[in-house]
């Protein structure tokens, strides 16, 4: 029966798991110019420093109040929420340097029932130059295809002009407006 399990078991993911309980990030794609991978430990200072930037945090949820509190989260995060929905928030690396330049990936809506978002965040100082566009559309084939997601939403605070952009130009159509609070967001949709 066993046996039988290991015959059905899509290969890729048979390889992603093993990565994950070996500790080793997978790479969920490659473009000319970034690497996607999953975040690991090490990148938690870089991330948390960058997020932590007033530019940064005017369209993202909080972080966790200190670095400590924020790396406890992390190790969680990484530990189960690949595992568990073989996706995620990713770290974007530029290729060329090696740097970590922000994070995009795929989760479950807070929002949206039995929805998945694509978000995205590039650092300030490598904002437009494509970097979004680039990885979103990376993100959207490995959704596509590596995955099987036939859908995915973006919810975008109107007043952030620059990712609806972004969203239109990944091929996401717009659906609704959304106000939660005192936020009126955006929501677009994709299907593959």
């Amino acid at each position: 029966m066993e046996e039988k399990l290991i015959e059905e078991l899509d290969p890729a993911f048979a390889e992603r798991d093993r990565c994950r309980k070996s500790g080793i990030p997978v790479e969920i794609a490659k473009t000319r110019r970034l690497l996607l991978r999953e975040t690991i430990m090490e990148d938690v200072p870089k991330l948390y420093k960058m997020c932590r930037q007033p530019e940064m945090q005017t369209y993202m949820e909080p972080l966790q109040q200190t670095l400590e509190e924020e790396m406890e989260f992390m190790e969680a995060y990484i530990r189960h929420m690949y595992a568990f929905y073989d996706f995620g928030l990713w770290t974007v690396l530029e290729r060329g340097s090696g740097e970590i330049i922000g994070r995009a990936g795929l989760f479950p809506s807070k929002i949206l029932e039995e929805g998945v978002e694509l978000g995205y965040l590039i650092t300030a100082d490598r904002r437009r130059r494509g970097y979004a566009l680039e990885c979103g559309r990376a993100i959207l084939a490995y959704a596509s295809k590596t995955l099987d997601i036939p859908e995915l939403h973006v919810l975008v605070d109107n007043r952030n002009l620059p990712s609806v952009k972004t969203a239109r130009r990944l091929g996401f159509i717009m659906k609704e407006k959304i106000r939660r609070g005192r936020t009126e967001y955006i929501h677009l949709i994709w299907h593959s």
